[in-house]
C-alpha cells in the first residue's frame, strides 16, 4: 500500500498486525520513516507496551548489526516526540546499557544526555528524573551525566532540608560510583522519623528516631542499643521497611507478631520467603518459627492453615511433599501495599494527598474496605510534615493539617489529630491563609478545625473569610453562620464586596450565581447584573497584567463548569430576563473571550442566538479569510517539494551534525554540538510554519476566478487618466507572487486596495513606476490564461 506522509512519501509494506515484523529487516524502509509515519499508517501501532517492546528490540539489533547512526536516528525521533508516556521512557536503558558494551561509550552518553535535555523541555523534573536516574546507571561514570541528574536532584529536593549537604554527602557529582550515590539519595530521601528499617545482610531491623539534616546523620535503634549512621553507611547497610514486615515486627513488635501469625499466616510466609532469597522450604520455616513463636505442638496445626492461606496468594508457589517448597514470584502488592510505597517516595503533601484519595477510590469500586492501618500510617507521616513546616509558613503548615485530617475523613479513622488543632487555635491570618487553599475538601476540612479550635472568634473568622473562599464552601459556612444568628443585613456589606471585586472574589460570585441554598435570605443581586458581572471579570481577566496565568486558567475552568452545570439551567433561565440590546452586548462579550473555552463559548452564544437571532450577514470575500491561503495547483506541489526537501535533507544533515558533534565530548563546553541543536531548533520552527500553511491551503480553480470584479486570480489592466499609459497586476497567491511580472500577493497591501473594484472604478497609485490616478478598464482571468 502506498502511504502519503505530510512531509514526503514513503511505500510500507502491506501488513495486518505486529507479528508480521519479525525483524529490523522488515522493514524496507528507511528507520525514520517508518518511525514517523507508523501511528498514522497502522491504528494498531498505537499500542504503548507493544511498540516499545518492538523499538527496544530494534534499536538492540541495530547495535548489534554495526549500525549504531541508524539507531541513533530513531533514538533522537522517539525522545523528540510527544506522543510516549513519559513513565515509560525509562526502560529504554537496555539501549544505552548495549551501546555501552558495544564500546560505544561516548555515543550511550550523548544519547542519555541528548533523551534527558528533550524530555526536561515538557516534562516536570519529578518526571524528567525517572528516566535520569535509570540512563545514568546504564551509561556509568560518565561526569555530563552526573552533572545533568545532580541538577535534576536539586530542582526536584529544592525543599527539602540540607538538601545540599546530603547532595554532597552522597556524592552524585563525582566521588562516589553511581550505583551507591543513586541508593543513597533514594533510601535517605524516603525516610521519616518512625520509619523501619531491615538489615540488607543479616536478619537484624531498626527504626530511625531521629534525622539531622544539617549532617545527615540518622539515629537508628535496634534491639542491642542506639547507633548512628551517616547516609551512606546507612543506605549501604539497611533498606527502608514496612511496618508490618516479618523482621521490624520480631524485633519490635513481637506481641503484634504472635496475634498475626495465627490471624495472618500467610502473610508471615510471604514475608520469610522474600527474605530467603524469595525461596524457603518447610524445614527452614519451622526452625524459624518453632520455639521462638511456635509451640512444637502448634506447628501442624499453623502450618495447615498456613498452606490454605497460600493458595489463594498469587505471589507464592508451593511445590513437593514434605518438605515443600515456596517460591516466592514477584507479582504486583496488594493495594495499600503499593500505596504506602508510592506514598513514601513522594515529597509533596499535595501529591500524598492524590495518592490517598485515588486508593480510596480503588477500594471504593472494587467493593473493599480501605486499609485502616496503612491510612493511620499516612496520618502520622503527614503529620510529621506539617510540624516541620509549621516553622516556614502558615500557609503551607495549615493545608498540610487539612490534608491529615483529610486522610482521617476518608478512613473513618479515629484516631485524632491534636496537632491540627493545637495549629488552627494559635495561627494568625487565618482567613487569608485559608483562601489560599485550592482543593474543595480541604477547605472544609480546614473550616471545621477552626470552628472547633476557635469557640470564642471563629464566627468572625469565617465572616471575613466568606468573599475569598472557593464556592463549595460558601454554603457551608452561610449555614453555620445563620445558625449562630447572623441576620440577612450581615451579609449584604459581604455581597457589595463580591460584586465590587468580582476578580479578586471570583469563586464568591460563582456562588451567588449557582445559587445559595439560603437565596431566599439573601441579598442577591438579579440574574442578568450576575451573569454581566462574570461575563466582565472573564474579559478583565485576560487583559490585566496583574492578574498571573494560573490564576487566569483557574478563573476561566471554573466559570465553565458553573455555567455548563446541570445543562446551562441557570443560563437558560436568565435568558428570559435579557431584552435585546443587552442579549445582543452579551454576546458581543461573549465572543471575545477566550478563557471559558471553546465548547461552553458555543454553547452560550449558541443559546442568544436562538433568542435574539443576528441580522443576516454578507458572506466575506475570500481575500479577508484569515484560516485559509488560496493556492495553485502549482504553487502548492513547489511547496511539498520544500518541506521534502527540508525534511528529508536539511533536517537529516543536522541530526547527523548533532551526532558527529557529540562524539568530540564535553557537551557542556562543546560549541559545535550547541550550534548543531540552535539549527535543530530553527529548523523545526520552519517546518512547523510550513506545515501549518499547508493545512490552511486550498487549492483555487480557474473556474473560481471572478471576471466582475478584481478577486484572487484576477488579471486587471488600468489606465492612466492623465497620460494614457496603462498598466497591468495580476493578483496570485503568495507562494505564486513575482515582483518582475506584476504578479502581486493578494495579502499585500497594494492588493488589498484594489480587490473587489470592478471596471470604471478609479485608483491612485504611489506604487514604483505607477503615479497618479488610474482607471480599471479590463478584467482578464488570470489562472484560465495559463491553461491555454
Amino acid at each position: 500500500m502506498e502511504y502519503r506522509h505530510p512531509v514526503g512519501e514513503c511505500s510500507l509494506p502491506n501488513v495486518s498486525g505486529p507479528n508480521d515484523f519479525d525483524s529490523v529487516e522488515a522493514l524496507d524502509i528507511p528507520w525514520v520513516s517508518w518511525h514517523t509515519a507508523r501511528f498514522r499508517a497502522f491504528p494498531w501501532l498505537s499500542t504503548w507496551s507493544w511498540c516499545q517492546k518492538m523499538q527496544c528490540e530494534a534499536l538492540i539489533e541495530l547495535i548489534d548489526k554495526g549500525r549504531a547512526d541508524e539507531a541513533e536516528e530513531v533514538w533522537m525521533s522517539l525522545f523528540e516526540s510527544d506522543e510516549r508516556p513519559i513513565d515509560q521512557l525509562h526502560k529504554f536503558h537496555s539501549v544505552l546499557r548495549r551501546l555501552n558494551q558495544a564500546g560505544d561509550t561516548r555515543r550511550a552518553e550523548a544519547l542519555a544526555w541528548a533523551a534527558i535535555e528533550s524530555v526536561s523541555a515538557r516534562s516536570t523534573p519529578e518526571e524528567t528524573l525517572q528516566i535520569a536516574g535509570p540512563f545514568l546507571l546504564a551509561v556509568g561514570d560518565a561526569e555530563e551525566l552526573r552533572k545533568q541528574v545532580t541538577g535534576l536532584y536539586e530542582q526536584v529536593h529544592a525543599d527539602v532540608d540540607g538538601f545540599s549537604a546530603l547532595l554532597e554527602e552522597a556524592g552524585l557529582a563525582g566521588g562516589r560510583p553511581v550505583r551507591r550515590a543513586l541508593r543513597t539519595l533514594e533510601v535517605a530521601l524516603a525516610l521519616h522519623e518512625g520509619d523501619y528499617l531491615v538489615s540488607r545482610d543479616d536478619d537484624g531491623a531498626a527504626r530511625v528516631e531521629k534525622i539531622d539534616h544539617a549532617s545527615w546523620d540518622f539515629t537508628v535503634s535496634t534491639p542491642d542499643g542506639t547507633e548512628t549512621h551517616g547516609a551512606v553507611h546507612l543506605a549501604d547497610q539497611y533498606r527502608p521497611a514496612a511496618v508490618d514486615e516479618f523482621r521490624v515486627m520480631q524485633c519490635f513488635a513481637p506481641d503484634e507478631l504472635t496475634k498475626r501469625l495465627w490471624s495472618d499466616p500467610a502473610a508471615i510466609v510471604v514475608d520469610l520467603c522474600r527474605q530467603h532469597n524469595n525461596q524457603i522450604d518447610s524445614m527452614v520455616l519451622e526452625e524459624t518459627l518453632v520455639g521462638d513463636l511456635l509451640a512444637a505442638e502448634d506447628w501442624k496445626k499453623w502450618w495447615t492453615k498456613a498452606r490454605t492461606g497460600l493458595r489463594r496468594s498469587p505471589n507464592v508457589e508451593i511445590e513437593g511433599r514434605s518438605p515443600y517448597f515456596l517460591k516466592y514470584i514477584d507479582r504486583p502488592l496488594a493495594p495499600h501495599g503499593v500505596m504506602l510505597t508510592d506514598f513514601r517516595r513522594k515529597r509533596s503533601p499535595l501529591d500524598r494527598l492524590s495518592l490517598v484519595e485515588r486508593y480510596v477510590r480503588e477500594c471504593k469500586v472494587r467493593g473493599d474496605e480501605p486499609d485502616r492501618e496503612a491510612l493511620e500510617h499516612c496520618v502520622t507521616a503527614i503529620s510529621a510534615q506539617a510540624e516541620k513546616l509549621a516553622g516556614r509558613g502558615a500557609s503551607e503548615a495549615i493545608s498540610t493539617w487539612a490534608i491529615a485530617l483529610r486522610f482521617v475523613d476518608l478512613g473513618q479513622l479515629v484516631c485524632g489529630v491534636e496537632g491540627a488543632t493545637e495549629f488552627f487555635r494559635t495561627a494568625d491570618n487565618l482567613p487569608t491563609r485559608v483562601s489560599e487553599i485550592e482543593r474543595d475538601a480541604l477547605v472544609k476540612v480546614a473550616i471545621a478545625c477552626i470552628v472547633k479550635s476557635r469557640p470564642d472568634d471563629w464566627p468572625d473568622l469565617l465572616t471575613e473569610m466568606l468573599p475569598n473562599l472557593i464556592l463549595p464552601a460558601c454554603d457551608g459556612v452561610v449555614a453555620r453562620l445563620f445558625e449562630m444568628g447572623r441576620t440577612t443585613e450581615d451579609f449584604e456589606p459581604i455581597i457589595q464586596q463580591i460584586m465590587a471585586s468580582p476578580i479578586q472574589h471570583f469563586e464568591a460570585l460563582l456562588w451567588l450565581w449557582d445559587g445559595p441554598g439560603r437565596a431566599a435570605q439573601l441579598p442577591i443581586p438579579g440574574s442578568v447584573t450576575l451573569i454581566s458581572r462574570i461575563v466582565r471579570a472573564l474579559g478583565d481577566c485576560g487583559k490585566s497584567d496583574s492578574v498571573d496565568r494560573a490564576t487566569a486558567k483557574r478563573i476561566g475552568g471554573r466559570a465553565r463548569a458553573v455555567l455548563a452545570a446541570r445543562r446551562y439551567e441557570r443560563f437558560n433561565s436568565c435568558l428570559d430576563e435579557l431584552d435585546l440590546s443587552m442579549g445582543r452586548a452579551l454576546t458581543t462579550q461573549i465572543k471575545l473571550l477566550d478563557n471559558l473555552g471553546r465548547a461552553v463559548r458555543d454553547d452560550l452564544l449558541g443559546k442568544l442566538n436562538d433568542r435574539f437571532p443576528p441580522a443576516a450577514e454578507a458572506p466575506k470575500p475570500p481575500w479577508t479569510l484569515d484560516d485559509v491561503i488560496f493556492v495553485t495547483k502549482q504553487s502548492l506541489q513547489r511547496k511539498q517539494a520544500e518541506i521534502d526537501q527540508h525534511v528529508n535533507v536539511a533536517m537529516r544533515d543536522n541530526a547527523k551534525a548533532i551526532g558527529a558533534a557529540a562524539e568530540h565530548g564535553d557537551l557542556s563546553e562543546n560549541s559545535e554540538f550547541k550550534f548543531a541543536l540552535e539549527e535543530r531548533d530553527l529548523l523545526r520552527a520552519r517546518l512547523a510554519q510550513m506545515n501549518s500553511e499547508v493545512s490552511m491551503a486550498r487549492v483555487m480553480a480557474s473556474t473560481e476566478v471572478p471576471t466582475d470584479h478584481i478577486g484572487i486570480g484576477t488579471e486587471a489592466r488600468f489606465r492612466n487618466l492623465d497620460d494614457g499609459t496603462e498598466y497591468i497586476l495580476r493578483i496570485v497567491s503568495p507562494w505564486d507572487a513575482d515582483g518582475p511580472k506584476n504578479w502581486v500577493n493578494y495579502k499585500a497591501p497594494l492588493a488589498q486596495r484594489v480587490l473587489g473594484n470592478v471596471i470604471g472604478d478609479q485608483v491612485e497609485f504611489t506604487h514604483a513606476d505607477m503615479h497618479g490616478t488610474y482607471e480599471l478598464v479590463e478584467l482578464v482571468n488570470g489562472l484560465a490564461a495559463d491553461e491555454l
